[in-house]
């Protein structure tokens, strides 16, 4: 797996392209896409990127690049035992301010990715864990920037941005981990009657 850009560097790139959307806000568009079990084929993925970045041309090449192997890496991290889910956040030696309105973007771009692979799900069909989720997305979402910052503020964030971790591992692990478990047939399912024999 090659190196992935850092923010700035895609912060950069978007700037440059006229993209007002934070790169935060684009791979949590991904993530909430992969949660379920979308976005993993790349044209359709950009083509959605684009079209919630108001890009009608598509998204720049580098731009484009560096998100596919985001998503190679994101899903690398779902699918994975490890819990090890990457977020598109900037460096920790950031501005806190700067970190917490990413982390609000991020989990806007996974609402926004969710809604987009969800489509025509209805929340009764979603479980209790799944709803919880979403509305803790939605409320960091919509976080504002602390008006001081030290240590407290600090594990503050770091406890939020791990609950989003969290939240979006558990999403995909009860959307698409389960269903692809409960699609593959068992060690013993093969030598099995598809018609059990009836019992008197």
């Amino acid at each position: 797996m090659p190196e992935l850009p850092d923010f700035d560097e895609l912060a950069r790139a978007a700037a440059q392209a006229g993209i007002p959307n934070s790169p935060s806000e684009l791979h949590g568009v991904v993530c909430g896409l992969l949660a379920t079990g979308h976005g993993q084929d790349d044209n359709a993925l950009l083509g959605t990127l684009a079209a919630h970045a108001e890009q009608p041309e598509g998204l720049p090449p580098e731009l484009s690049r560096a998100l596919i192997d985001w998503r190679d890496q994101t899903l690398e991290g779902f699918s994975g035992t490890g819990l090890e889910l990457p977020m598109l956040l900037p460096a920790d030696e950031d501005d806190l301010d700067l970190r917490v309105a990413a982390l609000g973007q991020w989990s806007e771009g996974f609402l926004v990715g969710f809604g987009t692979g969800a489509a025509g799900v209805a929340d009764t069909e979603l479980s209790p864990g799944v709803q919880e989720a979403l509305s803790d997305l939605s409320a960091v979402s919509q976080v504002t920037t602390p008006e001081e910052t030290g240590e407290e503020e600090e594990r503050m964030f770091e406890q939020v941005a791990e609950h989003c971790r969290m939240s979006a591992l558990m999403i995909y692990t009860d959307l698409v981990m389960k269903q692809q478990a409960a699609k593959k047939p068992g060690p013993g399912d093969a030598a099995e009657p598809e018609t059990p024999p009836t019992r008197h």
